[in-house]
């Protein structure tokens, strides 16, 4: 266990390294018209900004997670973020085309994927029990802070300074947080390291996919932020479409549901020394089960669904960081590889929900409700499967 002052760093450098992957997608959404506009380019095109940023940062976690288990957090983070600031710089060139673009948002994500994977693993190396749920809550909130900071804040410079200037702020971010971790940044894995060997990093990942620990909390985790996705994606059908509202108004409800998320994280803190980690994955599913009947049955008035998905997302903020670190608490020499194929599953099992919910046209309250419902009881036989108890 480190000492305070240590701790405090580790946990304060895993919150800014988590929000640079939030950051760097989050930022570029309400600049692509500008860069449709400027470029001369179709808006189907360039929504491909988007994607290829995903379409690298998700699948290249799986090679960080051992990477990091082999070489140590230290290079590997370095590592990865000065690849991310290279794919930056691309899309600064001057006279940049889209196709540039295009190359240097591929290669921000084939770098930034690093900090997902890290991060975690670095908590994990350094905390444990109640002190790694505290660490991982605070880790929550600031990944709850971030997407509903990042595209105010782009569109904020995209309209003061065009839309390089979103790309320029990154730059800055991504380059002081480089140049702190490179003086701060200790060295986390002091234990046995991973053998660097295809078939033995495919093994531990079948492995992993083998055992109840690994797939019951997974799954938990997993199914919260698919949950959470699936609200966020829902309700500004409900609130625009159903009830009338238009984007800017429905940008300041927005921010409730992310207080939700801050909310949860919060209480979780407060209750961590009295209350297990098994407890709280117990009980969350019923709160959000609530939200799910909440949002149901009540009058389509914009509080009121709000306060729903308040409620939703108050069970997520307090699910998450105990699932997370139930998930890793087994894997001491291996948080690396844990964290990378959990952070693998997650995105991709979000992404499939989302594409699903978008084929079966979900977009009214009651769906929504339901769905919400649906999760909260998956969630809550995940909970069974994996503590054993209802």
């Amino acid at each position: 266990m480190p000492s305070s002052v240590s701790g405090t760093t580790i946990m304060v450098l895993a919150c800014l390294i988590v929000s640079i992957g939030q950051f760097s997608l989050g930022l570029v959404f309400p600049i692509l018209p500008g860069i449709s506009q400027a470029l001369a380019e179709d808006p189907e095109r360039v929504q491909w900004l988007i994607s290829a940023y995903l379409l690298a940062f998700g699948p290249v976690q799986l090679l960080y997670g051992p990477l990091s288990d082999a070489r140590g957090r230290r290079p590997v983070l370095l590592g990865g973020l000065a690849l991310s600031l290279g794919g930056v710089g691309l899309c600064l060139l001057p006279g940049v085309n889209f196709e540039w673009l295009l190359a240097g948002r591929l290669l921000q994500g084939l770098g930034a994927g690093c900090g997902a994977v890290v991060s975690r693993a670095m908590l994990r190396d350094s905390f444990e029990g109640p002190a790694l749920r505290n660490a991982l809550s605070y880790m929550a909130m600031a990944a709850a802070i971030t997407p509903v900071v990042a595209p105010a804040l782009g569109g904020i410079l995209g309209d003061l300074n065009g839309w390089q200037s979103v790309f320029a702020a990154m730059l800055l971010y991504i380059g002081l947080l480089w140049l702190v971790l490179l003086a701060r940044f200790r060295e986390t894995h002091q234990g046995p390291r991973l053998e660097l060997h295809p078939g033995r990093i495919l093994a531990g990942y079948g492995r992993l996919l083998t055992e109840r620990h690994f797939l019951g909390h997974g799954g938990m985790l997993w199914g919260q932020f698919a949950l959470m996705m699936t609200s966020i994606s829902v309700l500004p059908y409900v609130m625009q479409h159903q009830i009338g509202m238009s984007a800017a108004e429905y940008g300041r409800w927005a921010l409730l549901p992310a207080l939700g998320l801050l909310l949860g994280g919060i209480i979780n803190n407060r209750i961590q020394f009295w209350v297990r980690a098994e407890q709280v994955l117990r009980i969350s599913p019923f709160i959000q089960l609530g939200a799910g009947l909440w949002i149901m049955l009540m009058p389509l008035e914009p509080w009121l669904m709000v306060a729903g998905v308040f409620i939703q997302a108050l069970g997520n903020g307090m699910a998450f960081p105990n699932a997370m670190s139930r998930l890793l608490e087994p894997y001491r020499d291996l948080a690396g590889s844990a964290a990378a194929l959990s952070g693998a599953l997650q995105m991709l099992s979000a992404s499939l929900l989302t594409a699903a919910l978008t084929y079966a046209g979900v977009d009214s309250a009651f769906a929504l409700g339901v769905c919400v419902m649906l999760g909260a009881l998956v969630l809550k036989g995940l909970s069974v499967f994996a503590v054993g108890r209802f």
